[in-house]
């Protein structure tokens, strides 16, 4: 029951959350990362480009939290700890080349959203309404709607079998679609946590305690 509640979970998060959530991400932080560099010879660059930064950081977090609670107890032990959120100066955004992890994060998350949502809407979702094949053929022949009559492939597969014996072939399909969405699912879970978590963990966390930003020093 935990796996199936588990696997209903990460099919909603793939469906709903972890395109607009990576789109998001990828967006706000190309774009005001671009600006901040771009705008940094005058200086007000420099807190966009530190508050991009610190912004594009707590929302790697938060999208790795929730994909954490689509594991197992037992997966989850084996991810890196996430980096916890620390301070640091305008001077080490050109000193410290982990302070774009988060940067990183969202140019590879967004492929990644893109391959998990196809694969939940290939097998969870398509194998669920392939699964009510026989229901959709005994509705649709009330109202004179003939399906799986004309099918080419199960005409040559399956030429002695009546339409609705072919629906509950094809229902035996989808359901097979979703056991195998189990798999694949649970394996993108597992595999986009435990590559881009290392990104979080790669962040610095800690290094400077110094929350003073550097200003250039002014005359006089």
């Amino acid at each position: 029951m935990k796996s199936l509640n588990r696997y209903r979970k990460q099919t909603l998060y793939m469906l709903f959350l972890t395109l607009p959530i990576s789109i998001i991400g990828f967006v706000l932080t190309v774009t005001f990362t671009a600006l901040g560099l771009a705008l940094t010879p005058l200086w007000i660059g420099l807190p966009i480009l530190h508050a991009t930064l610190r912004a594009a950081h707590g929302f790697m977090r938060f999208d790795l939290d929730l994909q954490r609670r689509l594991l197992s107890p037992a997966a989850a032990e084996e991810l890196p700890a996430p980096a916890v959120p620390d301070t640091f100066r305008y001077r080490d955004m050109f000193t410290q080349s982990k302070r774009y992890a988060p940067l990183l994060y969202w140019l590879l998350k967004l492929p990644i959203a893109v391959l998990q949502f196809a694969a939940a809407v290939v097998f969870p979702l398509c194998g669920t309404c392939i699964i009510l094949s026989p229901l959709v053929y005994i509705v649709l022949s009330r109202y004179g709607i003939e399906i799986f009559n004309d099918d080419v492939v199960l005409n040559v597969l399956l030429p002695t079998l009546t339409a609705y014996q072919r629906s509950w072939i094809a229902s035996g399909i989808g359901l097979a679609m979703v056991l195998v969405g189990f798999v694949v699912l649970n394996g993108t879970s597992a595999s986009s946590v435990r590559w881009l978590g290392g990104l979080s963990a790669a962040a610095p966390v800690g290094s400077s305690n110094d929350s003073t930003a550097w200003i250039p020093a002014t005359e006089g």
